[in-house]
């Protein structure tokens, strides 16, 4: 990215700073919604071995959270243009800013990014277009795989051929599509072993596939930072005839408690990575 023509001082200086304002506001509005879950009953009835599971649950999900954002680079950038480093450093910070209600924070954030690495705004927005129409039939073919018993295995095989076709196709839209069907794959396996080892479902596979379709519900609702409020009253509605509300009720919000771990994770991550290269920067100027 050496070539590619810089922002002007102030413009660098606007992002830059819009960049802190929008961290400090996402970081603010995640740890509301953390406080808001109402963790204190599960506090006393969960063993101390279901809240392991839920947040190592939690930190995989941030790592998978890296398959969506080679997926967006994958349009966003020409292929080979960014390392993985500079990926994280842009999509990574975004992924908290979705928790600022409005829900439009998250693409504002990586456009004002992005163009610090040289990106040029109408891909970053067709990158994240094309970003929000895939999550939908991903989530729901995931969903799918285990309404109709496909089960670990199946999932297993879409993350490996998702892969497969995220780093091997040519046209960046099959990328970004093959990226995303690997992510979600994983997403619906995390679900299933919370169910399974953390609220001891009686059946997992089904509870998890009831939350990809809540999931689903709380992403069309853009008035809901990071669906929060929409997915679990989703879940409670599609999965309480199968399952008790009390082990749905607990699923829900170790669900929710699991993704914010992930989405705080690469989020600092990210944003260490950003500062890292300002830093890098400005020592080398």
């Amino acid at each position: 990215m050496a070539d590619t023509p810089q922002p002007p001082a102030r413009a660098k200086a606007v992002m830059r700073w819009g960049g802190y304002a929008l961290l400090i506001a996402a970081l603010v509005y995640c740890g509301q919604a953390l406080r808001e879950l109402g963790m204190d009953a599960l506090v006393e009835r969960l063993s101390p071995a279901a809240w392991l599971v839920t947040i190592a649950t939690g930190l995989a999900y941030g790592a998978a959270l890296a398959l969506l954002a080679a997926g967006w680079a994958a349009m966003a950038a020409r292929k080979g243009a960014l390392d993985l480093a500079n990926v994280l450093a842009i999509y990574g910070p975004a992924v908290v800013a979705k928790y600022i209600p409005g829900s439009v924070f998250q693409y504002g954030s990586r456009q004002l990014t992005g163009a610090e690495f040289g990106l040029e705004q109408k891909p970053m927005v067709r990158a994240s277009l094309a970003e929000a129409g895939l999550h939908i039939p991903a989530a729901l073919l995931c969903a799918a795989i285990l309404l109709v018993g496909g089960g670990a295995p199946a999932l297993g095989l879409l993350a490996a051929g998702g892969l497969a076709v995220g780093f091997v196709a040519g046209a960046p839209l099959w990328r970004a599509a093959g990226f995303q069907l690997c992510f979600f794959a994983l997403f619906a396996l995390l679900a299933v072993a919370l169910a399974a080892l953390a609220v001891s479902a009686g059946d997992p596979e089904r509870l998890a596939a009831m939350f990809m379709l809540a999931w689903v519900a709380g992403f069309l609702v853009p008035v809901a930072p990071g669906g929060i409020g929409v997915r679990e009253t989703a879940l409670l509605a599609l999965a309480v005839p199968d399952e008790s509300a009390a082990i749905v009720a607990a699923f829900a919000l170790l669900t929710r408690l699991a993704t914010t771990i992930g989405d705080a994770a690469i989020g600092c991550a990210g944003y260490g990575l950003l500062l890292s290269r300002r830093w890098n920067r400005q020592a080398s100027a």
